[in-house]
């Protein structure tokens, strides 16, 4: 990894979504902040439109750069291309359905650059509509969970989402770089348990409101989510809560009667087969390790 050129580097990992990256891109290269980079890196999109619109906005911006994937390989794996293209003392991973603030970038500097105990930061991230969408992640009985409550001031969390977080380049030095087996989901997760179990540095969220994300699924990514979610979900009990996992077992069972019973009584045959990314996502967790 080049160091020192920059301060911070916002990695952006992009797959389609020209929509998105037309919110995106003017608000990250609008910032208060100057010291920075952005790398976005396409991720093989389909839509040649969207990678067109960001050679388009990124030409005459000197620090912001476009580096295109040769093949499909995968969210986790396109950040931690991202990681090792940097150059930042910071890396912020933010995603391509986000928007920020001009204040973005500034607002986590001053708080990473009094706090040397912080490895990862974020802030409350918003949906479309204004709610909170992510106040911080606890771990409760082997589940995530994603709190959307009002907080003021700082606090410790569990984890922290990869929506928009601020990392120390030297924690994937000390704890390596995201799980690529992990594919999508929950890595962030992951990251931050390794980062606590092997370091002293702690994962914080602040109280500013700098991010909004625009949600929702298509069908295709719901299967993935239900696939990987609760696949990686199991990978990281075996390797740090290996005692809930029956208790996970059987949340996941009722999960797949209440699709059963949906099916039947909305007459909606397609949630049968959404039953099926929960078992195999489950049974593969199960036979392998974090590794493959």
């Amino acid at each position: 990894m080049e160091k020192g050129k920059y301060k911070v580097s916002v990695i952006i990992p992009n797959y389609d979504r020209k929509r998105d990256l037309e919110r995106l891109l003017p608000s990250i290269a609008n910032q208060t902040f100057v010291d920075y980079e952005v790398i976005i890196i396409d991720d093989f999109s389909p839509d040649k439109s969207a990678v067109e619109y960001i050679r388009y906005f990124i030409k005459d911006r000197k620090n912001m750069r476009l580096v295109e994937n040769t093949a499909n390989i995968g969210f986790v794996k396109t950040c931690n291309k991202g990681i090792m293209l940097a150059s930042g003392e910071y890396l912020c991973i933010l995603t391509n359905d986000t928007e920020v603030k001009k204040d973005f970038i500034e607002r986590n500097m001053a708080i990473l650059d009094t706090d040397s105990s912080i490895g990862v930061l974020s802030c409350i991230i918003v949906d479309q509509y204004g709610n909170n969408w992510f106040t911080g992640g606890l771990i409760k009985a082997g589940f995530f969970i994603n709190l959307k409550d009002d907080f003021t001031g700082v606090r410790k969390v569990d984890f922290i989402a990869g929506t928009a977080a601020f990392y120390r380049r030297e924690l994937f030095n000390k704890v390596g770089l995201l799980n690529e087996y992990f594919y999508m989901y929950h890595e962030d997760v992951e990251f931050c348990l390794r980062l606590k179990n092997e370091t002293n540095y702690i994962a914080l969220m602040f109280a500013d409101k700098l991010v909004t994300h625009y949600t929702g699924l298509a069908s295709l990514a719901h299967k993935q989510l239900l696939y990987y979610g609760h696949r990686n979900h199991i990978l990281i009990l075996k390797s740090y809560f290996p005692k809930y996992i029956p208790r996970a077992i059987f949340r996941y069972s009722r999960e797949i009667v209440n699709l059963l019973f949906m099916s039947v009584s909305k007459l909606r045959p397609s949630y049968v087969l959404l039953t099926f990314h929960i078992i195999g996502g489950t049974f593969n967790g199960l036979i392998r390790g974090q590794n493959g």
